[in-house]
C-alpha cells in the first residue's frame, strides 16, 4: 500500500500546472489501512502574509483514490476534512500564513488533518500531522534603474532584491516608508529623502568624501544579511543657484577654480557662491566636460496697487402717497350705490449712485544684485560653462478704479419715479516701474 500511495501521489502531481511537493506522513487509525498525504504548492513563497495552496490525497481501505478540489483539481470536497494550522489559518484549500517578524530559518507551520465526516472512517479522526517549513532570506541586493544623475542634489531611486532559501527572489522599490519597512539604512554622502522616500545625494559636495556616495542596507530581523550600494559621482549636471530677494537683489561674490580630480580623472570646477546680504555660502563642483552653472540674483517685484473703493448705490425713491374717497352712483332703478376709491400719487425719483474711488499706484520693482566672479588661470578656458544673470524685479500693476454705485430705484406711483444715475468709475492707479539689472563682472584672482 505504501508504494501504491507513492505512485498515486506522483501521478496526481504530474497533472498539475504548478510545482507541488508532498509534505505529509502516512496515517494509521485502529485497523484501517487508509493512507493520506498533504501536498502544497512550492511555486509561492512561504512567508508571513502569503497564501499557500494545499491539497489532500487519500487511498481508502477500499482502494479508492480521492483528491481534493482546487489545487489538485480533484472532485473531493474540503468539507470532509478539518485542518488545524499553527502559524496560519485555513479556508477551503488555502493556508493564510501568519507569524511574527523574526527570522524564520528552522521554523515551520504545523498542520494537523482530521476527518470532519464519517465518510473517511470516523468523525474527528486524526489523519496526519506535518510541518511545512517557512522560507527564509539568504541574501539581499540593492538595485538601481541606472538612469539617475551622479551629482550632488540629485535623487537616486533604488530597490532591494531579497533572495530566499528556495532560490526565489522578490523585488521591492522605494519609497522606503511604504515598501521597505523591513530594512535598515546607513547612507553616507546622502540621506533618505522625506519627500520622495529615495536616496538624496547631499547638496553640498564638501560633505561627500572621495567622490563617493554609499548606502548600506541590512535586513532588519537579520542584520548580518546586508548589501552596499556605492555611487561614484561624475558631477555632470546643470546646476542652478537662484537667489531671490523680496527687495533689492543680493550682491553675490563667486569664486571659480578648476583642478584635476585623480579619482574620476576629470577637470572639475569648484564654484563657491557667497551671498553678502545674508552671509550664506553655497558650494558646487562641476564637471567641465558636460556640466554647467547658472547663477541668478533676482530683485523683488513691486507690489500691485490696491483697487479703489466701490461707490455706494443711490437710495430708492419713495412710493407715491395713497389716498381714498367715497364715490356715489345712481342705479337704473333710481337707487344709489356708494364705493370707496383708492388712488396713488406720483413716486419719488431714485437717488444717483456715488462715484467709485481711484485705484492706488503700484510699487516699483527692485534692482537686481551685482554679481562678481573671480576665477583662477586654470578656470579661464571653462568660463563658458558659467552663466550669471542679474534680474530686476517687475513693477507692480496699478490698482483698478472702483466701480461707480448703481442709481437708486424710482418709487412706485402714478406716475412712477425715474431711476437714479449710475456713479462714475474711478481711475486705475499707475503701474510701477521695473527695476534695473545689476552688474555682472568677471575678474581674475
Amino acid at each position: 500500500m505504501k508504494s501504491l500511495l507513492s505512485l498515486v501521489v506522483l501521478l496526481v502531481l504530474s497533472t498539475l500546472d504548478a510545482s507541488a511537493q508532498m509534505a505529509g506522513i502516512e496515517a494509521h487509525s485502529d485497523s484501517s489501512i487508509q493512507k493520506t498525504v498533504l501536498v502544497y504548492d512550492t511555486s509561492s513563497l512561504r512567508v508571513p502574509g502569503k497564501t499557500l495552496l494545499t491539497g489532500i490525497i487519500t487511498i481508502s481501505d477500499k482502494g479508492e483514490t480521492l483528491w481534493t478540489k482546487g489545487f489538485l483539481k480533484g472532485n473531493y470536497g474540503w468539507t470532509k476534512y478539518k485542518l488545524e494550522v499553527t502559524g496560519g489559518s485555513f479556508t477551503n484549500g488555502k493556508i493564510k500564513i501568519t507569524g511574527d517578524t523574526s527570522y524564520k530559518k528552522n521554523d515551520s507551520i504545523t498542520v494537523k488533518v482530521y476527518t470532519r465526516k464519517w465518510l473517511l472512517g470516523g468523525k474527528d479522526k486524526w489523519l496526519l500531522t506535518c510541518k511545512i517549513p517557512y522560507n527564509y532570506e539568504t541574501q539581499i541586493k540593492v538595485l538601481t534603474n541606472g538612469t539617475f544623475s551622479k551629482a550632488p542634489g540629485n535623487h537616486v531611486n533604488f530597490g532591494i532584491r531579497t533572495y530566499y532559501d528556495n532560490k526565489m527572489s522578490v523585488d521591492k522599490w522605494a519609497p522606503v516608508s511604504k515598501n521597505l519597512q523591513d530594512f535598515v539604512f546607513a547612507p553616507s554622502g546622502g540621506h533618505i529623502s522625506k519627500s520622495k522616500g529615495d536616496l538624496k545625494i547631499d547638496n553640498d559636495p564638501l560633505k561627500i568624501s572621495n567622490d563617493k556616495v554609499g548606502l548600506i542596507v541590512a535586513l532588519g530581523k537579520k542584520p548580518a544579511i546586508a548589501d552596499t550600494l556605492q555611487i561614484i559621482l561624475d558631477y555632470v549636471a546643470n546646476y542652478q543657484c537662484n537667489i531671490l530677494s523680496g527687495v533689492r537683489g543680493h550682491d553675490l561674490y563667486v569664486t571659480a577654480n578648476v583642478y584635476r580630480d585623480s579619482i574620476i580623472h576629470a577637470n572639475l570646477m569648484r564654484v563657491i557662491v557667497h551671498d553678502s546680504t545674508i552671509k550664506k555660502t553655497y558650494n558646487y563642483i562641476i564637471n567641465t566636460a558636460g556640466g554647467s552653472m547658472s547663477i541668478f540674483s533676482r530683485g523683488g517685484n513691486g507690489a500691485d496697487g490696491v483697487g479703489g473703493y466701490i461707490g455706494s448705490d443711490g437710495l430708492s425713491g419713495s412710493d407715491g402717497t395713497l389716498s381714498s374717497y367715497a364715490e356715489t352712483t345712481t342705479n337704473a332703478d333710481g337707487t344709489t350705490t356708494t364705493t370707496n376709491v383708492t388712488t396713488q400719487g406720483p413716486g419719488g425719483n431714485g437717488g444717483n449712485g456715488n462715484d467709485g474711488g481711484n485705484g492706488f499706484d503700484a510699487g516699483n520693482g527692485s534692482d537686481g544684485g551685482n554679481i562678481t566672479i573671480a576665477y583662477n588661470a586654470a578656470a579661464k578656458p571653462y568660463l563658458g560653462i558659467i552663466t550669471a544673470t542679474s534680474i530686476p524685479g517687475a513693477g507692480g500693476a496699478g490698482g483698478p478704479g472702483g466701480r461707480g454705485g448703481h442709481g437708486g430705484r424710482g418709487g412706485q406711483g402714478n406716475p412712477s419715479g425715474s431711476e437714479g444715475s449710475r456713479g462714475n468709475d474711478g481711475n486705475a492707479g499707475a503701474d510701477g516701474a521695473n527695476g534695473n539689472a545689476g552688474k555682472v563682472t568677471f575678474v581674475t584672482q
